[in-house]
């Protein structure tokens, strides 16, 4: 399923008008002046992506099945390239699955800062932040969404002290391959219905 996620943000109506359902059921107001300003330019950059990557193959070598399979082939590598990231970054074992529990308990008011860290990890260095557009600092991306990603390197250091400082729980794998195995043990685990509160695997500080 994750290999259709272009479909779904490249021609899905709701994404080309930059609304999203979810967001509106649980009351965030989408419809305001920044929204309105960048919809034409998000309509226009949709409309570019299907034009150069669907229609413009279609018109030098024709409908066949060859031509299809390289715009899907395409898609595909494209969806699971960034789905597969994304979901590396909230998907862990030891990642809170529910950070308003405590409050649902005690009645005790949700730390934003905290939350955005325990639901999220980061995993390598500079070099994976040059490689993936630093979604690979996604801790730092949470809680500094307005920063430019060239200086994620630079604060993930100070972010996981003063983390550790007021114990939150960052976490950390030095090697993306960690990570990743890290996402299908917790799937894994998921499917099978085992026990939520699992301990983070070694590699996790």
């Amino acid at each position: 399923m994750l290999g259709l996620y272009w479909l779904s943000t490249v021609i899905n109506p709701q994404f080309i008008d930059l609304r999203q359902r979810g967001a509106q059921f649980v009351g965030i107001q989408m419809e305001n002046d920044y929204i309105v300003k960048r919809r034409k330019v998000a309509i226009a950059l949709r409309m570019s992506y299907i034009f150069l990557n669907i229609v413009c193959p279609i018109l030098h070598n024709g409908l066949s099945p060859s031509t299809l399979g390289i715009i899907f082939l395409m898609g595909v590598s494209e969806s699971l390239t960034l789905s597969v990231l994304f979901s590396l970054s909230h998907n862990f074992i030891g990642s809170d699955r529910d950070p308003h529990a405590e409050y649902k308990k005690t009645g005790e008011a949700i730390c934003w800062f905290k939350s955005q860290v325990e639901t999220s990890s980061t995993y390598g260095g500079a070099i994976s932040g040059y490689l993936t557009g630093g979604l690979n600092f996604q801790v730092e991306h949470h809680l500094f969404p307005r920063m430019s990603s060239a200086w994620y390197p630079y604060i993930a250091p100070k972010v996981r002290e003063v983390c550790k400082k007021h114990g939150v729980k960052y976490a950390y794998y030095p090697w993306i391959h960690q990570n990743l195995i890290s996402t299908f043990s917790y799937m894994h685990r998921a499917g099978t219905g085992a026990n939520w509160a699992l301990k983070p695997l070694s590699g996790a500080d």
